[in-house]
């Protein structure tokens, strides 16, 4: 933990923790204007006690849905960066583009299949 000017700060793990989330949805949350962590001069991330306490205390982070498959791109999205965490650990790699592809590839192969179009 950091403390800036009286102000409890947590790194984006920690965070993520508290909320249950992947630290990529913290990323995403942060692009779609839905959070605002504190940048440090090293660029780091840092998130107020408050802001997470605020997002637990009304049932976590609800993003305005533009359309019902939202959830479902969503859900690809979280599964996408853990799939390509965990491999990053697994081959000793830090998940570059053909890992993220290759992965891209197997979620749209898998959503076709559900589909019925293979």
């Amino acid at each position: 933990m950091c403390y800036c000017e009286d102000i409890e700060l947590l790194s984006i793990g920690k965070a993520a923790k508290m909320l249950g989330v992947h630290p990529n949805r913290l990323r995403a949350w942060e692009k779609q204007g839905l959070i605002k962590p504190v940048r440090l001069p090293s660029g780091q991330r840092r998130y107020p006690v408050e802001e997470i306490n605020r997002i637990l205390g009304t049932g976590g982070m609800k993003a305005k849905p533009d359309a019902p498959g939202d959830a479902h791109a969503e859900l690809a999205q979280d599964l996408l960066a853990i799939m390509t965490s965990f491999s990053a650990r697994l081959y000793g790699a830090r998940g570059g583009k053909k890992v993220r592809q290759g992965f891209r590839e197997l979620i749209e192969g898998a959503e076709k299949a559900q589909k019925g179009e293979v």
